[in-house]
């Protein structure tokens, strides 16, 4: 009896966090899915994809010089981009200004990928990696900034 009710209640104690992990698997899927098909618009086939916080993806395919950029939520945006009509990658860091002097370590308020177009009529494309508006901690968005820049900034060479 007492070993029926512990592995009732252990069951109903994880239930949440198996459904959460399902919830997350079934995002990450469909932005994956939206990444694909926006990059299929272009005939392109992004080979290196990445996502991050469920919201977020970056894919580039290397043959076709394409980027895409997908962000969800309440800021929805996406974007397909032929790399050849760009010239210049930056990568920008806006950082918090320390509230004390024992705060030592600047903490980024705003990290992005800014693509500099070859022809100065065009726009500028600013894809947002981190925004301290909408999140309150860093989950490797730095790292994951510097890699795109690195692989970008390659593409365009």
């Amino acid at each position: 009896m007492t070993l029926i009710m512990s592995c009732l209640l252990m069951c109903a104690f994880s239930a949440p966090f198996i459904y959460h992990g399902f919830q997350n698997r079934e995002k990450n899927n469909k932005l994956i899915a939206h990444l694909t098909e926006l990059a299929q618009s272009k005939s392109a086939n992004p080979k290196e994809i990445e996502t991050w916080r469920y919201q977020y993806a970056l894919g580039i395919d290397l043959y076709q010089n394409v980027l895409v950029y997908v962000r969800h939520g309440i800021d929805s945006f996406s974007s397909c981009l032929d790399l050849g009509d760009y010239g210049k990658v930056n990568l920008i860091k806006n950082f918090q200004n320390p509230t004390t002097t024992a705060q030592t370590q600047k903490l980024p308020e705003f990290v992005a990928l800014e693509l500099v177009p070859k022809v100065a009529s065009k726009e500028v494309v600013l894809l947002e990696i981190y925004d301290a508006e909408h999140y309150s901690d860093l989950l490797g968005e730095t790292v994951l900034a510097e890699k795109w820049f690195e692989l970008i900034k390659n593409q365009l060479k």
